[in-house]
């Protein structure tokens, strides 16, 4: 899997739960710049800012790979 394509899965996971990335952002204490680069796919994501967006979008985080 590239970075690119879990950031799209981690977007389409953000909008089902109808979450902005500005609110997500907010709850996992990131810029939404930062969300914005996760989510396309320019920087890979730490395991600890994983568990946190899978927490707060309520998914497992296979869902994601």
């Amino acid at each position: 899997m590239t970075k690119k394509e879990f950031g799209l899965r981690l977007a389409k996971a953000r909008q089902e739960k109808n979450i902005s990335a500005y609110e997500l952002s907010l709850r996992i204490g990131k810029s939404t710049g930062y969300m914005h680069l996760l989510e396309t796919g320019k920087v890979n994501v730490s395991v600890d800012i994983l568990f946190k967006i899978c927490k707060e979008l309520k998914i497992d985080p296979k869902e994601l790979f």
